[in-house]
Parts: structure tokens; C-alpha cells; sequence
């Protein structure tokens, strides 16, 4: 038999069970609406189309109904949405969080993925959505989409203070899913009880 454990040691026995499971429920929550959100765009998104002329070449047709535009604007509605759904996940599984000293996890992590989503976008859809190489004369061949940065050039009104490329690649998707997700906390602090929101 073992004597009363000293003080200052804790023993595992002692540490509070479902800690890791919870963990990686959390951590499961809220990355999945964003692998879902990739996989989704990289088959659904507007592609622009080419007139193969063989050998892995092919002029792109001008009528197509596709550009970067469009495929960038429908990865911005689709991370918005998995970013306020990474936000829900965080509200209900960590209360704690709900108090003015989470606010910035509940804003910062769903925008941490929606950056990693928003840089991972378009290499995941070279694989999932690649034209073949050996398409022969005269077809028609659908590219892949593709998504870059978010913002360009001066960050006020284009004509005065820093510039959007000073600053490492992903930071203006981790400013739009860092917004995204700070007016979805403040919408669910309105909508929350009082008491879910009092400080410690």
C-alpha cells in the first residue's frame, strides 16, 4: 500500500479525467467546418476553362463564366461561414471562455484557421480537382481553382499608410477571420444571459 501523496505532488489519479478527449473534441470542432469548407470549393467553385491544343497546353476561352474573382469571393463566403461555426464550437464547449478574458481565443483561434485554410485552399485543390494533363485536341479542360491574397496594395483607401505586402503572407485572411469571428462573439454575448458573462 502506498501513503498519502505529499504535498505539492499530484498524482494522475488525481487530474481531472476527460481532459484529452475534450481536447481533441474541441480542437476536432473546430477545424472540421473548415476541411469541409475546403474540400467544398475546391469541387464546387467557378472554374475558368481551356481549349486543349495538347501537350499539357490549351488556350482558356474568354466566355468561360470563371475567374479569380469569383472563386475568391465564394472562399470568402465559405470561410466566413466555417468561422462562425469554429466560434459556436469554442462558445458551447468552453463557458469559460465567454468572459472578457476569452474574448481574445474566441476571435484569435477561428481566425488563426481560417488563415491556414485560406493558405491551404488552392494547393488542396491542385489535388483534388486537377485537369488532366493528357487531354487530346479540342477538348475542353476545367482548371482547378485558385485563391491568393486576400487584400493588395495600401491598407487605407490604396493611397496612404503600410501596404498589405509588408506584412507576411495570410494576414489579411487572418484579419477578415478575426473580424468575423469578434461580431460573432458579440452577437452571442447580446444574445447570452448576463450571467454567462460575468468576469471573475
Amino acid at each position: 500500500m502506498t501513503g498519502p501523496s505529499s504535498p505539492g505532488v499530484v498524482r494522475s489519479s488525481d487530474r481531472v479525467p476527460g481532459t484529452a478527449p475534450r481536447a481533441a473534441g474541441t480542437l476536432l470542432a473546430v477545424v472540421s467546418p473548415f476541411v469541409a469548407t475546403l474540400a467544398l470549393w475546391a469541387v464546387a467553385a467557378p472554374r475558368s476553362e481551356l481549349l486543349s491544343v495538347g501537350d499539357g497546353r490549351g488556350l482558356r476561352l474568354a466566355d468561360s463564366g470563371a475567374d479569380g474573382g469569383s472563386q475568391l469571393l465564394t472562399l470568402i463566403v465559405l470561410i466566413g461561414f466555417a468561422t462562425v461555426c469554429a466560434v459556436l464550437a469554442l462558445w458551447h464547449r468552453h463557458p469559460r471562455l465567454r468572459r472578457p478574458g476569452g474574448v481574445p481565443a474566441l476571435a484569435l483561434v477561428p481566425g488563426l484557421a481560417a488563415a491556414t485554410a485560406a493558405m491551404a485552399a488552392t494547393p488542396l485543390a491542385d489535388v483534388l480537382a486537377a485537369p488532366p494533363e493528357d487531354a487530346p485536341y479540342g477538348q475542353v479542360v476545367r482548371q482547378a481553382p485558385a485563391a491568393g491574397e486576400l487584400f493588395y496594395d495600401r491598407m487605407i483607401y490604396g493611397l496612404s499608410g503600410p501596404a498589405w505586402d509588408w506584412f507576411p503572407p495570410g494576414v489579411g485572411w487572418l484579419a477578415l477571420g478575426t473580424m468575423i469571428a469578434a461580431f460573432t462573439v458579440a452577437a452571442l454575448a447580446y444574445l447570452s444571459p448576463s450571467t454567462d458573462l460575468d468576469d471573475f
